[in-house]
């Protein structure tokens, strides 16, 4: 395999053959389907009405080139245009090496940014997301920046028959205060990443409707409420940390009864550092050629790694990655379990080594560290 990922690759020869096969489409990323197969490819889908060719037509043309790409055992198409690929063991295990889980190095400057009385869940995605944009290659700055002056297109949306009707004085200038922050933030970085509260304790949709007056470049998440406790130990802190970073950004968190803290699987904190616990002594003397189904999705899914740390870069959803290791917790112990089933007490070195990569890179992204014990 060469440096770059396992469907990294698969984007590449889709980017490739599409033109010739649909006269110049672009292609469209692969999604993941463990029903239908390794990778299920949607570009027929997404591209045959802009060339005038019928899905179905444009994915059988697909589904040739893409089976000829060294490691893909069989490509077949599925649907009213799906591709759906099978690969082989031996491709899949070659995209679990160190190299090739770490994603291509990124340059650029970016800003992460919270905001007004924005709460330990904002500062703690933001933080995630500074260490997250930093594993990129990105040179970051955090914090407050300096303010530029008030933002004439803020006038717009409030004051008398305005958008939002009238605003107190008190209102408004909270919301041009941190408006200027961000535009000062964005005249010196390429990228501005800001974290705050839904709606910011302004009226309902009045501060996400502000970002139409903001520069490019800006990619705000609104979080929902969450309620952490004050006082937390250092070991609870990351606890609760891993609880907040690894739902949804949208989801209301209610942690006063430290939910964080209670040993059991629907918790994802416990979970991570559950799962995390486990790896010392899953790990086999050699790679094992024949892998059972669940560690053949244990691997599909921890080869993704790369682009999963991208895309939740691109999206300002540090989240993503906390969801994307709760999976891999999930399925790690379904490998385990399927092992112990056949009497047998480990799963193959090279899925096991990918996995204390990812482990290992994504606890220190959303600011934790694995447990020396957890029962």
């Amino acid at each position: 395999m060469s440096r770059i990922g396992l469907y990294e690759q698969v984007d590449a020869a889709v980017a490739a053959a599409l033109p010739q096969i649909s006269g110049g489409a672009d292609g469209s990323a692969p999604a993941k389907d463990a029903l239908h197969g390794d990778v299920t490819v949607t570009a027929a889908m997404v591209q045959a009405r802009a060339v005038g060719v019928a899905p179905r037509l444009l994915a059988q043309g697909l589904a040739e080139a893409l089976g000829a790409l060294a490691g893909v055992r069989s490509a077949c198409v599925a649907g009213g245009g799906f591709v759906n690929l099978i690969f082989e063991d031996r491709f899949i295990a070659s995209a679990l090496t160190v190299d090739a889980l770490q994603p291509e190095a990124q340059s650029g400057r970016v800003a992460v940014c919270t905001g007004l009385r924005a709460g330990l869940r904002a500062r703690w995605t933001a933080e995630a997301a500074s260490r997250l944009a930093h594993a990129l290659g990105y040179e970051v700055e955090s914090g407050r920046f300096a303010s530029v002056g008030k933002s004439a297109g803020l006038q717009a949306l409030v004051g008398s028959e305005r958008r939002f009707g009238d605003a107190s004085a008190g209102e408004l200038a909270d919301l041009e205060a941190e408006f200027a922050m961000l535009t000062g933030a964005a005249e010196a970085h390429e990228q501005v990443l800001f974290f705050t509260r839904q709606g910011a304790r302004f009226r309902p949709g009045l501060y996400e409707a502000a970002f139409e007056a903001l520069p490019a470049g800006l990619a705000s998440t609104a979080l929902g409420a969450a309620d952490i406790p004050s006082g937390l130990t250092e070991g609870a802190e990351q606890l609760a940390r891993l609880f907040v970073l690894s739902h949804r950004a949208e989801r209301v968190l209610d942690l006063g009864d430290k939910l964080f803290l209670q040993p059991e699987q629907e918790n994802p904190a416990f979970l991570l550092q559950y799962a995390a616990s486990k790896l010392g002594g899953l790990r086999a003397a050699h790679d094992v050629s024949d892998w059972s189904p669940e560690t053949r999705r244990l691997a599909l899914h921890l080869a993704y790694f790369p682009r999963l740390l991208t895309l939740a870069h691109e999206l300002a959803a540090p989240q993503r990655l906390g969801l994307f290791l709760v999976e891999a917790s999930r399925l790690l112990l379904e490998a385990q379990r399927a092992a112990q089933k056949r009497d047998e007490k480990t799963i193959c070195a090279r899925v096991i080594d990918a996995c204390e990569v990812v482990f290992s890179r994504g606890f220190a992204i959303v600011g934790a560290t694995p447990l020396d014990e957890i029962t």
